[in-house]
């Protein structure tokens, strides 16, 4: 009798559970994005942008919606830290990648880890998001930078 209770009440209050990995390279912007996340989908208040550092090795937010709960995943997107991605492959459900839009000259590195990341077996079938974060400043970037590419 117990178990048919237990099972009835676990049918009716449980979550279904995914893990969002959130990876791009260095400075793209994905704690930000985690904490406009957690801001927008929680009752927790997220960090605000100036008091938000590098990630050396992982953040973790959980968001619930409905009957579901998103654990992301951000990663630390520096050189040294991006061999530890692969340890999360098998358990994530879907990627978001940041991208840094208002920095061209990191386009090709960027290029290089997304291709890296979707040439993984365990991410076959898994539904990528690419988000190209910073596009407003790259629009303020020429009124930033004076022609010999000095600050203003």
């Amino acid at each position: 009798m117990f178990s048919l209770f237990y099972g009835l009440w676990k049918y009716i209050f449980s979550k279904t559970e995914f893990h969002v990995l959130i990876l791009g390279i260095d400075k793209a912007g994905k704690t930000t994005f985690l904490e406009k996340l957690k801001s927008q989908y929680s009752n927790s208040e997220g960090l605000p942008p100036d008091r938000i550092i590098p990630t050396v090795g992982l953040n973790i937010g959980r968001v619930e919606v409905s009957n579901t709960k998103l654990v992301f995943w951000d990663l630390g997107g520096q050189l040294g830290l991006r061999s530890i991605w692969e340890k999360y492959y098998e358990e994530a459900h879907a990627v978001v990648y940041v991208v840094d839009a208002a920095c061209p000259l990191r386009f090709e590195d960027s290029k290089s880890a997304l291709e890296k990341v979707l040439r993984h077996e365990d991410l076959q079938g898994a539904p990528l998001l690419i988000l190209a974060n910073k596009q407003v400043i790259k629009l303020f970037l020429p009124l930033w930078l004076s022609p010999k590419g000095e600050r203003n």
